[in-house]
C-alpha cells in the first residue's frame, strides 16, 4: 500500500518505436569529472508536465524525436500523457480519438496510444503514471545510446520492447493555463570565455546575420552554417571543461552549439553560450530553421530564467481534474 492507494503492475509494450525514443528523466548531476555529462530530458520542462499531469513525483518519460512511438498497454491500467506539439491518437476500449497534448488519459489493457509526428518542432514526451521497474544507471533512467550510458546499457527503445511500471495514480488531469506553440528563432547569449578571440567585424557578423541549423546536427550538438566566423588567436586551446549551450568555433568558422549530450571537455574557442531561458526554444528548431542571436549580460539572463521558471510553477500550479 501507498497512502492508501494499491499499487499494481502495468505492463506496456512498444508496438514500434518510433526514430529514436529512449527513456528519461532530469539527468545526472555533479559527474562531468568523470567524464559523464547530465545529459537527460533536452526539454525538460515538457518532461515535468507530463509529469504532473499523470502525478509522478520522480520525473520519468520516454523522450521521442519527429515520428513517435505506438504502444499498447498490455497489462494493468495506467494514466499518460503526451507533451509538446505532436500529433497522437488513442483506441479507448476498441474506439479511435485524436489525443490532446497537456492533458493525461486513463487507458487500460488492450488500449493503444499511437504518435504520428510532432509538428514544427524536434522533441515530444510520453510520461506514465507510475515507478518504471528498472534500475538507474548513476543514480539517473537517462539513457544517451552513442555513450551507451543509462538502464539497458543506454540503448534507444527498439520494437517489441516492454517495460513494467508500478502504478497508484489512475486520475485524468489537464492545465487550465495555454501553453505557448511558437518557437523563438532569436536566441540570446552570454559572452564566452574565449570572446575576446574572435575578430570584431566577425563578432557584428555573429549577432546581425542569420545562421541555419544544418541536417547534420542531433542531441549531441547543432551545426551552424552562416557567415565565417575569423579566429584572430587560435581555433584550438587547450582542453577545458565544457557546458550545454557552449558555442564552439573550429578552424573552419561555422559554429557548433553543444546541446544535452554533449562531450565534457572541448578544445574549441567559445565564442558565447546560449542564455538558459532560451535552451529549449533552440534545441525545438528543425534543420533548416533560421536562427539570429542577440547578446545580453549576466542580469539580463539571470531574469529571464527566473521568469521562464515562475511560467512553469504557474502552468504546474493551473493543472485541474478533468
Amino acid at each position: 500500500m501507498n497512502n492508501g492507494k494499491e499499487i499494481m503492475d502495468c505492463k506496456i509494450k512498444f508496438l514500434k518505436s518510433g526514430m529514436l525514443t529512449t527513456i528519461q528523466d532530469l539527468g545526472r548531476k555533479n559527474l562531468q569529472h568523470i567524464g559523464i555529462s547530465k545529459g537527460g530530458a533536452s526539454c525538460s520542462s515538457l518532461l515535468q508536465m507530463a509529469n504532473s499531469l499523470v502525478e509522478n513525483k520522480e520525473e520519468w518519460g520516454f523522450e521521442f524525436i519527429y515520428n513517435g512511438p505506438q504502444i499498447e498497454i498490455i497489462e494493468g491500467n495506467i494514466t499518460i500523457a503526451i507533451t509538446g506539439r505532436v500529433n497522437f491518437k488513442l483506441i479507448r476500449d476498441g474506439n479511435e480519438e485524436m489525443g490532446q497534448c497537456f492533458r493525461s488519459y486513463l487507458c487500460k489493457q488492450g488500449d493503444q496510444i499511437i504518435i504520428s509526428n510532432t509538428i514544427d518542432s524536434i522533441y515530444g514526451y510520453i510520461s506514465f503514471g507510475g515507478d518504471p521497474k528498472i534500475n538507474k544507471v548513476f543514480n539517473s533512467l537517462s539513457c544517451n545510446p552513442r555513450s551507451k550510458i543509462g538502464p539497458r546499457d543506454g540503448v534507444k527503445v527498439k520494437d517489441e520492447d516492454e517495460f513494467v511500471i508500478n502504478c497508484s495514480n489512475l486520475n485524468e488531469f489537464k492545465f487550465e493555463r495555454s501553453i505557448e506553440k511558437q518557437n523563438k528563432n532569436k536566441i540570446r547569449l552570454l559572452e564566452g570565455p574565449q570572446f575576446d578571440f574572435f575578430e570584431k567585424h566577425s563578432i557584428d557578423e555573429f549577432f546581425n546575420t542569420p545562421y541555419e541549423i544544418t541536417t547534420t546536427s542531433d542531441k549531441m550538438g547543432m551545426r551552424l552554417k552562416g557567415h565565417q566566423i575569423q579566429n584572430q588567436k587560435t581555433a584550438n586551446i587547450k582542453s577545458e571543461a565544457i557546458i550545454k549551450g557552449a558555442i564552439q568555433v573550429p578552424a573552419d568558422g561555422q559554429p557548433i552549439i553543444l546541446l544535452t549530450d554533449h562531450q565534457t571537455i572541448g578544445g574549441y574557442p567559445k565564442i558565447a553560450v546560449v542564455a538558459s531561458a532560451d535552451y529549449e526554444d533552440l534545441v525545438q528548431l528543425p534543420p533548416r530553421s533560421k536562427i539570429n542571436f542577440k547578446k545580453i549580460n549576466l542580469r539580463e539572463a539571470k531574469i529571464s530564467l527566473e521568469l521562464k521558471q515562475k511560467t512553469l510553477e504557474n502552468i504546474l500550479e493551473s493543472k485541474i481534474k478533468v
